[in-house]
C-alpha cells in the first residue's frame, strides 16, 4: 500500500476534495479516484471525507493506494546531462521535448526513466514521480533538481511551497518590448475547455507574478531574462501571450512560426541544500537554438545598418 499526503495551502482552500486530488493525482483516473474516496481510502486530518468536502488551509490529505507488484519504472536508454550530484540531490540540464515523469505506468520516455537507466537513486515518496519536487514543461529545457532520498524530497518540497527556491529563465519572444523591465501580475486558472492549458482570469484563479528584464532587442523579437515569483503551470507562456509577446516556437499559446522548439530555458536555479543548509546556485549554458537565433538576428541587424 502506497500512502500519498498533501498539505492544503491558502491558495487551495475552498476547493472540493475530489477536484483538488484530480489535479494532484494525474496518474490516477477520475473513476479510480472516485472509487478511492467512496471506499474510505482518502482521509482529511485522519477523518474520512466525501469528495464534496471543501478544503481548509492546513488540512492534511492522505490517500492510500494499493501498489501493484508489476508497477516498476522501466529504464529509458537516454543519457542526460548531469550538472551536479551528491548523496541528496541531482541537478539535470533537461533537453526540450522530454517529459519529466511518467503520468501512468507503461509510459517510459521521460527524464525519470532516463535517470533510472543511468543507475541513479531517486526518492520514492511518489512511485511514478520518483525524485520529482518540481517540473518543467515538456517543451521547456534547462535546470531541474530531483531528490535522491525521501528526507531531501520533503525538504525541497517545503522550499518550493515557501518560495525559497530562486529560478530564472531565458526566453525569446516575438515583438519588441520597449520597457527595460516589466512586472506581470495577473491571476491564472485552468482553461475551461482544455485542462492542459492555462488562462488569465480574475474568477476562481490563483495569483501569478512574473518579472521580466530585457537582455537584447532585435528587429521583430526580444531576448529576455525572466524570474517567475510564483510557480503556476505554464505561467511564463500564458503571461507573455496575454500581453502580446508570445514565445518563439510556442504553438500551444502562440502561433505556428516555423520553429520546432520552444525558446524557453531554465538557466539558473538556487536552492538551500537539504542537509548542509547552504544556499547553492547552479547555471546552465545558453542552448544552441538560442545562440543561433541571436547570431542570425545580429547579422541581419548589421546588414540593415551597413551602407
Amino acid at each position: 500500500m502506497v500512502r500519498r499526503e498533501f498539505l492544503v495551502s491558502e491558495e487551495d482552500k475552498g476547493i472540493r476534495l475530489d477536484k483538488f486530488l484530480a489535479n494532484k493525482l494525474e496518474d490516477i483516473s477520475r473513476s479510480k479516484l472516485k472509487e478511492l474516496i467512496s471506499k474510505g481510502k482518502v482521509e482529511v486530518n485522519k477523518e474520512i471525507k466525501k469528495g464534496s468536502y471543501k478544503l481548509k488551509e492546513g488540512d492534511v490529505i492522505s490517500v492510500s493506494i494499493e501498489e501493484k507488484k508489476a508497477d516498476v519504472i522501466e529504464p529509458y536508454p537516454l543519457e542526460v546531462k548531469i550538472i551536479y550530484e551528491d548523496r541528496d540531490i541531482i541537478l539535470v540540464d533537461k533537453p526540450c521535448g522530454l517529459v519529466v515523469h511518467p503520468v501512468r505506468y507503461g509510459c517510459f520516455k521521460t527524464l525519470v526513466n532516463a535517470l533510472v537507466y543511468m543507475g541513479k537513486t531517486l526518492s520514492d515518496i511518489n512511485p511514478l514521480r520518483r525524485g520529482v519536487v518540481h517540473r518543467l514543461d515538456k517543451a521547456t529545457s534547462g535546470l531541474i533538481v530531483l531528490a535522491k532520498n525521501n528526507k531531501s524530497h520533503l525538504n525541497l518540497l517545503q522550499q518550493f511551497r515557501e518560495r525559497l527556491v530562486k529560478k530564472r529563465y531565458w526566453a525569446i519572444v516575438w515583438g519588441v518590448i520597449k520597457e527595460d523591465r516589466l512586472k506581470i501580475d495577473l491571476p491564472l486558472r485552468r482553461d475551461d475547455f482544455n485542462r492542459f492549458k492555462m488562462k488569465v482570469s480574475f474568477v476562481k484563479s490563483k495569483n501569478a507574478l512574473t518579472e521580466i528584464k530585457v537582455v537584447e532587442r532585435f528587429n521583430n523579437s526580444t531576448f529576455l531574462s525572466i524570474t517567475p515569483i510564483t510557480g503556476r503551470m505554464h505561467q511564463i507562456r500564458t503571461h507573455l501571450k496575454f500581453i502580446g509577446y508570445p514565445l518563439v516556437g510556442d504553438e500551444k499559446y502562440g502561433m505556428k512560426d516555423g520553429y520546432q522548439k520552444l525558446f524557453l530555458h531554465s538557466y539558473r536555479l538556487g536552492i538551500i541544500h537539504p542537509t548542509r543548509g547552504e544556499f547553492l546556485t547552479f547555471q546552465s549554458s545558453l542552448p544552441p537554438r538560442f545562440a543561433n537565433f541571436i547570431k542570425n538576428n545580429i547579422e541581419r541587424r548589421c546588414l540593415k545598418l551597413s551602407p
